[in-house]
Parts: C-alpha cells; structure tokens; sequence
C-alpha cells in the first residue's frame, strides 16, 4: 500500500464495523451534509470535532469516520484519538458506506429504489410529518408535510419558468440577496415550517443551512429536489 492509502484507507473493514453497529461520523460541512450523507450518520464538521463527546460519551464506542475523500475524515481520527476515544477508524469517502448504511442522496445518480434508502417505507401522516419532521425528505414526506406551510422554489428563473410544485413561492438561492429576501419575507417567525427545494437538492441544502445560521428552527427540504419531484407528481406550468 502507498503512503496515502496508508493515511487515509481503512487499516480495518469499515463495513464490518457498520455492519454490527458503530456509530458513522460523517464530518463533512453541513451544507455537504445536507446534500448527500450515509444513512444515521452524525454530522460533526472537521472543525467542531472538539464536541463529539456531546454525542458519542462513551469513548470505547466503535466510531466510523468518513467525509469526501478520507483526508478531513483522517484528521478527525488522530484528533479523536488524542481526546480519548480508542476504536476510530477512517472509511475514506461517504460514498463507500452507502452500499451498506444506505444513504440519503440528492440526484439520480443511483436508483430511485435506493436514494433514500427509504423506498419501502409509507408516507408519514400530516400529523406526523409535521412532529420531529427530519431536515432531509424524500418526495413522500415531502408532499405530506408542506401542506399549509411555507414552500419556497430556490432555482433560477429560468428554471421556474419551466414549471415548478403548485403553491411555491420563488426566491433564487444565487441572488444576492437571497438571505435578505427569506429574512424580510419569513423572518418575522423563525419557528413557521419552511420547505425548500431546488433541481436535486444541493442547493435547498445549503439553503436549509444559511437559514438556520440565520435562526430560522424548522426549515427543511426534498431529497433530489424537482427532479425527483417531477418524476412521480403533477407538476404546474406558471
């Protein structure tokens, strides 16, 4: 093996580990969360690993590193290690865990079957939905929990133009202003559900992540966005 796989790849089957209950510690940013992650992976960012213990106390835990390419996952296991934590190991890419774990994906790039991993599951009831309502839904839990509330289009006009989910309103996550917008629009109760979507879902995720820096408390938005969307609903024409 050579010196990086040597750094950064597994010394041990991160699978396994997986596979009889370790904790996954995916510690990319939160916008990178948002837009793609393992499936009951918790999100640490590199520069707050400091506060795992928070989450993980049990120092003896199994712990399953992994981020975009293995090297930030690499740093937060020699930090982890020095804070006390004897079983970490470093599975590299996110990706390499989603075969297992399953994943929660933005896009087509995999079957529609196993994007979310949550295929076979029903659609939550409205009440439901709208109780300790994930970040991250798929088109079920989608449809179901943004009746009544706040549904905000983030693409571009362009984009808009060529349809969009009935009841949207639209403010495009590339304008300059598109904090401003949301804070002089919603701001006025933080708390109100919101939900967003974009074309795949990457920028409804960094949107979700602006407006909770912002203080907004209960903003979600769909997994694979329009185009997810699109493929299995009625789409409106403006």
């Amino acid at each position: 093996m050579g010196f990086f796989a040597k750094l950064f790849g597994p010394k041990q089957d991160p699978m396994e580990w997986v596979a009889r209950g370790a904790k996954i510690v995916d510690v990319r940013t939160t916008g990178e969360f948002a837009s793609g992650h393992p499936a009951k992976a918790i999100n640490v960012p590199l520069n707050s690993i400091a506060t795992l213990p928070k989450k993980i106390k049990d120092k003896d835990a199994e712990i399953v590193l992994c981020c975009a390419s293995g090297m930030r996952a690499s740093a937060a296991k020699q930090n982890l290690e020095k804070m006390g934590y004897t079983k970490v190991i470093n599975a590299g890419s996110w990706t390499k865990l989603r075969t297992l774990a399953g994943a929660v994906m933005l896009g087509l790039t995999f079957s529609a079957t196993t994007a979310c991993g949550q295929a076979t599951e029903t659609a939550p009831t409205q009440e439901t939905a709208r109780s300790a309502q994930p970040e991250n839904l798929d088109v079920a839990a989608f449809k179901a929990a943004k009746e009544g509330h706040v549904l905000v289009d983030v693409r571009t006009d362009a984009e808009v133009a060529e349809g969009m989910i009935e009841g949207a309103a639209h403010v495009d996550f590339n304008s300059a202003d598109f904090a401003a917008q949301m804070e002089a629009t919603y701001g006025g109760d933080k708390d109100q559900a919101i939900y967003l979507y974009c074309r795949s879902g990457g920028r409804s995720g960094r949107a979700l992540s602006q407006l909770k820096q912002a203080g907004f408390t209960n903003v979600h938005h769909l997994v694979g966005g329009f185009m997810a969307w699109s493929a299995s609903e009625v789409f409106v024409k403006p």
